[in-house]
C-alpha cells in the first residue's frame, strides 16, 4: 500500500509540472494576444488599415505558437515516455531572433521598453529545435521585461565562440540576490508574485539548453543588472 500511495504522489506531482508547464508558456503568447487586439481596439476604424492587419497577423501566430506549445508538452508528458527528442533544423539564428524580438514588441510596449540587438555572427547558420528555442527567448524577453523598470534598454547580443554560438540578454534592474538559484525548480525571485508564479520558467529554460548539448550562465549584481547567457554547438 505505501508503494502504491508513492508512486500516486509521484504521479500527481508530474501531473502537477505538466500543468505549470503549460500554464507558464501559454503566458506569453497569450499576454502578446491581449496586447495586440486591445491596440486594434483602440483605433476604431474600419476596414482595417496595413498597420491593424500586421497585428490581426501577430494575433494568429502567437495564437498557432499557442497550440503549437500544447502538443509539444502534452507529447512529452505521455505516460509511457517522459522523455522527448529535439527537431533540429537548420536556421539562420540572426533572423529567428529578429522575428521573435517583433514578436515580443506588444509585450513590451505596456512598459515603454525597447530591445536593442547586436550582431557578431560571421555564420548565422546553426541547427536547433526552433519551437524549444522559440520558448526559451521568449521567456527570456519576457523575464527582462518584468524585471526592468519602464523606458529602459534591453540588450540581446548574439556571438561565437569556439564552434558555439551565443545568445546574452541584459536589463537593468533589481538585480538578483541569488542567481545561481534561479534554474532551480519551483524558485522564484519574486515573493509578491510567488502565489502566481510557477517557479518552472528558468528551469525549463536550462532544461531545454542542456538538451541541445549547450549551457547557460547568469550574472547578476543586486540594484544594476542581470545577464543570462546560453550558448548553443554548431553541428
Amino acid at each position: 500500500m505505501t508503494n502504491l500511495l508513492k508512486e500516486n504522489q509521484e504521479l500527481f506531482e508530474d501531473k502537477e509540472s505538466m500543468l505549470a508547464m503549460v500554464s507558464h508558456d501559454l503566458k506569453n503568447p497569450v499576454n502578446a494576444g491581449i496586447m495586440a487586439i486591445k491596440l486594434l481596439e483602440n483605433n476604431k476604424l474600419s476596414p482595417l488599415n496595413s498597420y491593424q492587419v500586421e497585428l490581426v497577423n501577430n494575433i494568429c501566430n502567437s495564437l498557432h505558437y499557442m497550440k503549437d506549445l500544447i502538443e509539444n508538452i502534452l507529447d512529452r508528458y505521455k505516460l509511457t515516455n517522459n522523455a522527448y527528442k529535439l527537431n533540429h533544423v537548420s536556421v539562420d539564428f540572426i533572423e529567428f531572433v529578429k522575428s521573435i524580438i517583433e514578436e515580443s514588441k506588444y509585450i513590451l510596449t505596456g512598459k515603454s521598453q525597447f530591445i536593442q540587438l547586436c550582431v557578431e555572427l560571421a555564420n548565422p547558420f546553426i541547427e536547433l529545435d526552433l519551437l524549444e528555442i522559440r520558448r526559451v527567448i521568449n521567456n527570456l524577453i519576457s523575464n527582462s521585461s518584468i524585471y526592468s523598470p519602464e523606458n529602459s534598454q534591453i540588450t540581446i547580443r548574439l556571438f561565437e565562440k569556439e564552434n558555439f554560438v551565443y545568445f546574452e540578454i541584459q536589463n537593468i534592474g533589481k538585480g538578483i540576490k541569488n542567481p545561481n538559484m534561479v534554474f532551480e525548480k519551483f524558485y522564484s525571485s519574486n515573493n509578491t508574485l510567488k502565489s502566481f508564479a510557477t517557479g518552472l520558467g528558468l528551469y525549463i529554460v536550462k532544461e531545454i539548453i542542456e538538451a541541445h548539448n549547450g549551457k547557460i550562465f547568469i550574472e547578476s549584481e543586486v540594484n544594476n543588472f542581470t545577464k543570462i547567457t546560453f550558448a548553443l554547438p554548431r553541428k
